[in-house]
């Protein structure tokens, strides 16, 4: 059943910290009317756990127990509506039964804004939920049980569309370096130098762990100094300011996914150009090449003139469907 209004719905919501995207929809939830306790998904938020979790998110199983029977012994007497779960790559079993026994009223939710494959064990935890939704249609083939719901862009990526000649910067990437993603910015900024474009680079890692560990297992960081990478994250209210500042974005997904990542549906929110190596975004309702040119990750190459020529606006519904407001109701539903 689809769900319209959440007003006066009470929400346990679990997500991982990222870019504080996790505020923003428990924040947007709470503007629509819901009453929302939020945690963090995960048991450790240090930096060099969070860098382990990273190569081996099954290292933590007795510390994810605790915490969250905490978080349960906390809330027991809570009625809930909703328990909204995004990712769910530290939540035992034991803590989804357990749930389903304190708050049998309340609807399980599982949001996945990573491919299943990136998620160790995440698949034996689908039984317990009454939803599924993933980013990735190609999961969604495997698994019948799971509904295609796209990422979102939040309200301060609203934005007029603003076709001018001046831009600060010809194109800008704000993201975090993994997997060959810095092998493709490097081709990018080679390209860029040449045809003396201006660029933005705010190349995020998580620690200072996670570099020396890059540094000694991938080829393309062998050279690269640690000054390179910033170790602390922007904030949602400066991502928008660079990217309205940039003519094009570049977007660069993981070589595993075919998924949208939120940099991609937060050029539709703020109406901007869009240069990614995702073929897929081809099958989107979204698609317009006067919009969004594809390249080749391992052979780049850019149209100079997709830089010059105007962004061609969505309808209105399009428009909404990917807003936070509509992802909050389609997880839900």
């Amino acid at each position: 059943m689809n769900v319209t209004d959440i007003t006066g719905k009470r929400i346990l919501f679990f997500s991982p910290a990222f870019f504080r995207y996790e505020n923003l929809i428990a924040d947007k939830m709470r503007e629509m009317g819901a009453d929302v306790d939020m945690y963090d998904v995960r048991a450790v938020t240090g930096a060099l756990d969070r860098a382990l979790l990273k190569i081996s998110p099954a290292i933590f199983p007795r510390k994810s127990r605790k915490y969250y029977e905490s978080i349960v012994e906390r809330n027991k007497g809570r009625d809930y509506d909703y328990i909204l779960i995004v990712k769910c790559d530290m939540t035992p079993v034991s803590i989804l039964i357990k749930l389903r026994e304190l708050f049998p009223r309340a609807k399980l939710c599982l949001y996945l804004w990573d491919s299943v494959d990136n998620i160790p064990g995440v698949a034996r935890k689908f039984p317990y939920f009454d939803t599924l939704h993933s980013f990735d249609p190609n999961d969604c083939k495997k698994f019948p049980q799971m509904q295609f719901r796209p990422l979102f862009f939040a309200d301060q990526f609203r934005m007029p569309v603003k076709n001018v000649k001046e831009y600060a910067y010809d194109i800008s990437f704000l993201g975090t370096v993994h997997s060959d993603r810095y092998a493709v910015i490097r081709q990018v900024r080679e390209l860029a130098e040449k045809d003396n474009l201006k660029c933005y680079w705010f190349l995020y890692l998580q620690s200072r762990f996670i570099y020396r560990f890059y540094k000694a297992t991938k080829r393309e960081f062998k050279n690269v100094p640690e000054d390179v990478f910033s170790f602390e994250k922007l904030s949602s209210s400066e991502i928008s300011r660079i990217v309205d500042e940039s003519r094009i974005t570049l977007d660069i997904q993981h070589p595993g996914q075919t998924g949208l990542t939120m940099r991609t549906v937060e050029m539709l929110g703020m109406n901007k150009k869009l240069i990614t190596t995702n073929a897929s975004i081809k099958e989107y309702d979204f698609y317009r090449p006067e919009n969004i040119q594809v390249i080749d990750r391992k052979n780049v190459r850019i149209d100079l003139d997709f830089l010059h020529t105007p962004y061609e606006p969505l309808s209105r519904e399009l428009y909404e469907k990917y807003s936070l407001r509509h992802w909050i109701l389609d997880v839900l539903s």
